[in-house]
């Protein structure tokens, strides 16, 4: 098997996500700068109950349709009534009971007003389900990507008008409202799939498996990220939490940027894959040595520069969120490992695996978190940064089980190119801080980004010269725009 449709599908990904990501935070640090910390963390605890609902309406199904090696319309059917009907009993709960919600995760008034509203995405990102999945299972990223953008751009515009106007925290409200509704509407099109009603018990029964297994550990999966604000909300506040919540924003986007759309093209390929474990084992070291090389620098460059960053671009009442975003990014170190892990055990069929170690996740985190939470925010970050080294571990253990690959070689596989980013942040800092207030803080910046790049380059050759190698062969063919060299160069055909 040749990787090109993989290389090809994530690159359209991550273009759609480099322009939607761009529109987004445009659009996040100008709606930032109106609402403040305080109605950022409000609406932030709303993701905890709605996302929550999400995981049973669209992300278990979603991931269902897309591994299975033969799909049945009646399988689609099967899944769009299912995800349908919980996403429809999951938003009449939410109105229903918004007032206990918001008191739970203690929110405020403010909190139960919004939630009825934030919580109508529910049945727009039920009719995405099938749709998307079977956009994925095409490899039709180039028209996904397109969506995703146009959702995102349009989603921006409405953020930064209702903000503008006044809306305050209602205006986060509407972009997460316009996303969805572009999203669904374009899906639909693009896949040119009408839903159905007609399914059989066979056809649920056949996805009713790996779905379960992925309700439990995408769960727990779910709380590992969200059990943090509940604590954070009620033992240090709304304010703490906005500026967590913005951290945490800022790594989700560069996630999305680059690992989510290699999750989205990886999966399905160790899926086609995996009955042949030399393959699969093939496909997930080279997909490790290509995420590390890119997601090491980002997220230690966003590190090195935020104390500029947050300030400049969120206003300087986001000023506290800086440590916060300084020590999340160091979870861009073990991104680009555990994305791949993620897609090994989970393409391979061991949803019941993914379950076990969402679990013991789940527990690390509750551990970890309680304990920092006397000794502020900052350790609390700290605290999910360990655990997420920690649960290194048991991903390595799987991915040697289903492909051969040990945990040495995964280590091996990303330890170059995180080096060679870590000196590049620490050099990049320093010279910031050599820098102080000599010069502004926007020519500071774009001096300290083109040290950076230049700096990481020089780095990768010393530490991961192969890396470096197919660095610099990748810059001459985008400049000469050989696509088919480019393909050649990743795939090796």
């Amino acid at each position: 098997m040749t990787h090109g449709p993989l290389v090809k599908g994530a690159a359209w990904s991550v273009a759609g996500r480099v322009f939607e990501l761009g529109v987004g935070l445009a659009a996040v640090a100008l709606v930032a700068r109106w609402v403040g910390p305080a109605a950022w963390g409000v609406f932030s605890l709303s993701y905890v109950i709605v996302g929550l609902v999400e995981i049973v309406v669209s992300d278990s199904p979603g991931d269902t349709l897309a591994q299975r090696s033969e799909l049945r319309r009646g399988h689609c059917n099967a899944t769009f009534i299912g995800a349908l009907a919980a996403a429809l009993a999951g938003w009449g709960l939410i109105a229903a009971g918004a007032t206990d919600i918001a008191r739970w995760l203690s929110g405020g008034n403010l909190l139960a007003e919004i939630l009825p509203l934030r919580a109508a995405t529910l049945p727009l990102t039920a009719l995405a389900v099938v749709p998307t999945a079977l956009l994925i299972r095409a490899q039709r990223m180039k028209a996904l990507a397109g969506a995703g953008a146009a959702a995102g751009v349009l989603a921006g515009l409405v953020g930064i008008a209702t903000a503008w106007a006044g809306a305050g925290v209602w205006s986060l409200v509407a972009m997460e409202l316009a996303r969805q509704l572009v999203q669904v509407v374009l899906v639909l099109w693009l896949a040119r799939w009408r839903p159905g009603v007609r399914a059989s018990r066979r056809d649920a029964l056949d996805l009713f498996g790996y779905t379960a297994s992925t309700w439990g550990a995408l769960g727990l999966g779910y709380a590992n990220g969200q059990l943090p604000r509940l604590l954070i909300a009620s033992a240090l506040g709304t304010e703490a939490l906005g500026l967590y919540a913005l951290a945490e924003r800022i790594y989700d986007q560069v996630f999305g940027l680059l690992m989510a759309p290699l999750y989205r093209v990886l999966m399905p390929g160790i899926a086609r894959v995996q009955a042949d474990r030399e393959a699969a084992r093939a496909l997930a070291a080279t997909m490790m040595r290509v995420a590390a090389s890119i997601a090491s620098p980002l997220y230690l460059g966003l590190a090195a520069v935020s104390g500029l960053l947050v300030p400049l671009v969120f206003g300087e009442a986001w000023l506290g969120a800086v440590p916060v975003v300084q020590l999340m990014m160091l979870l861009g170190l073990r991104s680009s490992m555990s994305i791949v892990q993620m897609s090994v055990v989970r393409g391979m069929g061991r949803a019941d695996w993914h379950l076990w170690a969402a679990l013991l996740g789940f527990a690390l985190t509750l551990a970890l978190v309680y304990a920092a939470l006397d000794h502020g925010l900052l350790a609390v970050t700290a605290a999910i940064v360990l655990r997420s080294v920690i649960m290194w571990w048991p991903y390595a253990r799987f991915v040697r089980q289903l492909t051969g690959l040990t945990a040495g070689q995964q280590s091996r596989a990303v330890a170059g190119p995180g080096v060679a980013a870590l000196a590049m942040a620490v050099l990049t800092a320093g010279y910031l801080a050599w820098l102080g207030a000599s010069i502004p803080a926007p020519v500071a910046l774009a001096a300290a980004v083109l040290l950076g790049a230049s700096a990481y380059y020089a780095l990768l050759v010393l530490f991961a010269p192969d890396a470096a190698a197919v660095a610099r062969s990748a810059i001459v063919l985008l400049a000469r725009r050989d696509r088919d060299g480019l393909r050649r160069l990743f795939t090796g055909g």
